[in-house]
């Protein structure tokens, strides 16, 4: 019973960090089109990285659970 508890908390932590991702990428990302006090190349690159971050340690925690 434990371990199913442990699996369904990762499972979520799993998809927060797809929602963060999510997040990432439309404030930082599409916010470089719109004008703002940082150069909007720095800005998309920093919303990419932050973006793939995110998805990829999601998807890591998903992964690891289905097994």
């Amino acid at each position: 019973m434990a371990k199913r508890n442990w699996k369904q908390v990762k499972t979520a932590i799993g998809n927060l960090f797809l929602d963060m991702g999510k997040l990432a990428f439309g404030s930082l990302i599409l916010g470089s089109i719109l004008r703002g006090g940082w150069d909007p190349f720095q800005t998309f690159i920093f919303g990419a990285v932050f973006a793939i971050l995110f998805f990829s340690i999601g998807i890591l925690f998903i992964a690891i659970n289905k097994e």
